[in-house]
């Protein structure tokens, strides 16, 4: 029985494709910046809230790669200004959201993010988190006369597509509209361990004496 429903989805999903590519001919593609949009067609941004009342509104997936994010310093930097090293607990929360390249705020009661989620989860097999927190309190171990911090790279995970909309009457003079190259990034929920904490520390500048260590 699981492999028959494997096989349905997979010649489902071949035929909403299909159906798909063949509509071009008749739909409307938008491709462009929002800025250089003329006054005639939607925005991303109208497209992507016009998902929630149009007759069709599919997301299709085209890859789907994760990554290490950016690094960053989570929580404060801990000032040792004794004459040994010392031990500092440095407590951090660190919130990883969602974003994409039309740069159209996210949240789960959006209906396009609903749509991407679930064809996300059905494609690739990997879920997918609007928001996600991290919170943690390390250990720091700081030289004397150092500052230490905490240096984080998120796991981090990305998936590429497009969204075709129908509608029951013209929207914009077209019964059906594409929205091109669509790109999200979110927390990599499956493998939040991919990333890395480093400890950092520096000697402290003359500066950073004077604040730090009246």
């Amino acid at each position: 029985m699981e492999f028959v429903r494997r096989g349905f989805n997979s010649v489902k999903r071949r035929y909403r494709t299909a159906a798909a590519v063949g509509a071009l001919a008749v739909g409307a593609s938008l491709l462009a910046a929002p800025q250089a949009l003329a006054a005639d067609q939607p925005t991303p941004r109208q497209l992507l809230d016009a998902c929630s009342w149009a007759d069709v509104c599919d997301f299709h997936p085209q890859s789907y790669w994760t990554y290490t994010g950016p690094r960053h310093q989570v929580g404060s930097s801990a000032f040792n200004c004794g004459s040994t090293t010392n031990q500092h607990a440095i407590n951090w929360s660190d919130t990883t959201g969602s974003s994409n390249t039309f740069g159209v705020a996210i949240s789960q009661s959006v209906k396009f993010e609903t749509v991407f989620e679930s064809e996300i989860t059905l494609s690739y097999s990997h879920s997918w988190q609007t928001s996600h927190t991290d919170s943690e309190t390390d250990t720091v171990n700081i030289p004397a006369g150092h500052v230490g911090w905490i240096e984080r790279g998120t796991a981090k995970q990305q998936a590429k597509g497009w969204y075709e909309l129908h509608f029951g009457k013209p929207y914009y003079g077209h019964y059906i509209w594409y929205l091109q190259n669509y790109q999200a990034s979110g927390f990599n929920a499956d493998n939040p361990h991919a990333g890395y904490i480093n400890f950092k520390d520096r000697a402290m500048t003359s500066g950073e004496r004077q604040t730090h260590c009246r």
